[in-house]
């Protein structure tokens, strides 16, 4: 379906050089009234939020999500996805700044980032009950909020590697109402799952 001189858009290894080889299943005919820059935004940042909210959360119109690091490529692509599939979108974001361009994303509660307070605003918003599914940047301590605020049968989609590299711990109590954990590595679906 591609032929010579096709503009395309998709998923190569080493996709920062001039020229790159990947499979036709990786790749999409670019929509003619993009701009290449603009086609270069979706492949990654959109991949990886549809895996994680449709393939792995199987996420549920009316159900409440919380998206860390929300003014990123990632965080505004699961914004857009998750208002999409009919989700209420809580976000985090870092500075002023950027939690007012969150909110024009359209995400319907936007708390600060830098905080660790995020989990009390998230339970004070939620009347206790918290959020169905986390999509997860964050590190350290907040892991151990994020756990504390998911609903039961809650889903944890962990994006950020630095709290896997360091081995860090964490409590399983919070496993016990059912709630699942996934660590999401887009990269190694090219070469391991590459049908999926």
């Amino acid at each position: 379906e591609f032929n010579i001189g096709d503009e395309v858009l998709g998923f190569a290894p080493a996709c920062f050089s001039s020229r790159v080889v990947t499979a036709t299943t990786a790749t999409a005919h670019k929509p003619s009234a993009w701009s290449f820059e603009e086609a270069a935004t979706i492949p990654t940042a959109f991949f990886t939020v549809y895996y994680a909210f449709s393939h792995l959360a199987q996420l549920q119109p009316g159900e409440k999500v919380l998206i860390h690091g929300a003014s990123g490529g990632v965080g505004l692509a699961a914004i857009q996805l998750a208002r999409h599939m009919g989700a209420v979108v809580f976000a985090a974001a870092g500075t002023s700044e950027k939690r007012a361009m969150v909110k024009h994303a359209g995400a319907d509660y936007v708390m600060d980032s830098r905080s660790l307070a995020f989990a009390e605003e998230i339970l004070r918003l939620t009347e206790g009950k918290g959020v169905d599914v986390i999509l997860n940047s964050v590190y350290g301590e907040a892991v151990n909020r994020n756990l504390a605020i998911l609903k039961p049968f809650g889903r944890l989609l962990e994006l950020g590697k630095r709290d896997f590299y360091e081995n860090s711990r964490v409590g399983l109590r919070p496993f016990r109402n059912n709630i699942t954990y996934f660590g999401i590595d887009a990269d190694q679906l090219l070469t391991e799952r590459a049908e999926l």
